[in-house]
């Protein structure tokens, strides 16, 4: 099962990467409508849309924007990052990655529950487990000055809590330090 996340995370960062004009993708299946709860996933769901400066969360998996990341979306010189969805009908795990090729190519980071990123080669851990709904900031005001140059892409996967992973809804966005 941990092989299969690692492939799934790289497949999905990698494919995202740079594709910041691609707008809002889905992939198929479930794509949730607007109600009181946002549906659990049926299948491998990603989203791309470009760097925003706070999310936009609901309970449409096809319009939110989960994922915020401060100044930085806009030019600035800080980074806040601010994950915010919508009731989900059903307790999830999430992920939060964060894949900086500026500072290791090779390696996508996992934010661990005690707020730290560690390489996916450490071990996988949700960033958050058995919630419903979610609205954290677990990155606030972080100086850009000490970051490598370059684009930098910000993934949140959701999938269902004691699941094996097959379904899940993954969004990425972007931000560049310049």
């Amino acid at each position: 099962m941990k092989k299969i996340l690692v492939a799934t995370i790289l497949m999905v960062m990698l494919a995202y990467m740079g594709t910041a004009d691609a707008g809002m993708m889905g992939t198929g299946g479930s794509t949730g409508t607007m109600g009181t709860f946002m549906q659990m996933p049926t299948a491998q769901e990603m989203f791309e849309y470009g760097p925003t400066t706070t999310p936009v969360s609901g309970t449409d998996i096809s319009t939110t924007m989960p994922i915020g990341v401060g100044p930085v979306a806009m030019g600035g010189n800080t980074i806040t990052v601010h994950v915010a969805l919508g009731q989900f009908s059903g307790p999830m795990d999430m992920y939060l990655t964060v894949y900086a090729p500026a500072v290791d190519p090779f390696k996508i980071f996992l934010m661990h529950p005690d707020g730290t990123l560690k390489p996916v080669s450490a071990g996988l851990q949700p960033w958050m487990t058995g919630v419903t709904a979610v609205d954290q900031t677990p990155i606030t005001n972080m100086s850009t000055s000490g970051l490598e140059k370059g684009t930098y892409t910000v993934g949140l996967m959701a999938t269902p809590t004691g699941g094996n992973m097959s379904t899940y809804y993954m969004w990425t966005t972007h931000f560049v330090v310049q």
